[in-house]
């Protein structure tokens, strides 16, 4: 009975301390719809293959996964709300919208460009990068920014609702309007 006990604990102790399960391209594609959109919400802590190409959204909403493939490209949208990303790869290209909101997101890439919106609502980013570029809306309701960056440029409109922002600066370049 002993030895059962102590072999149920080492299990235990094995499976909890694994790393993070590495995905295969093929496995991916158990994920994947005909439309070549990935969905991997709430799964657990997995290792995406490097590099990673999706041929439409990537969807990683209330994910377990900390970390993004080095080298990613999205066709698509990249929905990260409630996940666990800290930090977003540096060759990174989304060609649609990046949603961040309610996120663990720490700091976004310098000269990042978005072709869509941007959202990062709701979450601790205490600063954006500056020469940031989004061609659609810009959300940053109820984060902890004080400041917009440098060289912002907006096509559309800014939300910068329940927010401490203390000043805009001279350099912001915007199509749209600012909303609070």
């Amino acid at each position: 009975m002993y030895r059962y006990k102590w072999l149920l604990c080492l299990i235990g102790v094995l499976i909890t301390t694994q790393p993070a399960l590495a995905l295969t391209p093929t496995h991916l594609l158990n994920y994947q719809d005909s439309y070549g959109n990935l969905s991997l919400k709430y799964s657990g802590d997995i290792r995406l293959p490097d590099p990673l190409v999706v041929n439409g959204d990537l969807n990683l909403e209330n994910s377990q996964i900390k970390y993004l493939p080095l080298s990613l490209t999205i066709k698509g949208n990249l929905n990260l709300a409630y996940s666990h990303i800290e930090y977003l790869p540096l060759a990174l290209k989304v060609d649609g919208y990046i949603n961040l909101a309610y996120s663990k997101i720490k700091e976004l890439n310098f000269g990042l460009q978005v072709y869509g919106d941007l959202s990062v609502a709701h979450t601790q980013l205490k600063k954006l990068p500056d020469r940031l570029y989004v061609k659609g809306d810009l959300f940053i309701q109820n984060s902890q920014l004080k400041a917009l960056p440098n060289k912002l440029v907006v096509d559309g409109n800014i939300y910068i609702g329940n927010i401490p922002l203390t000043s805009i600066p001279s350099d912001l370049i915007i199509g749209g309007n600012i909303y609070r």
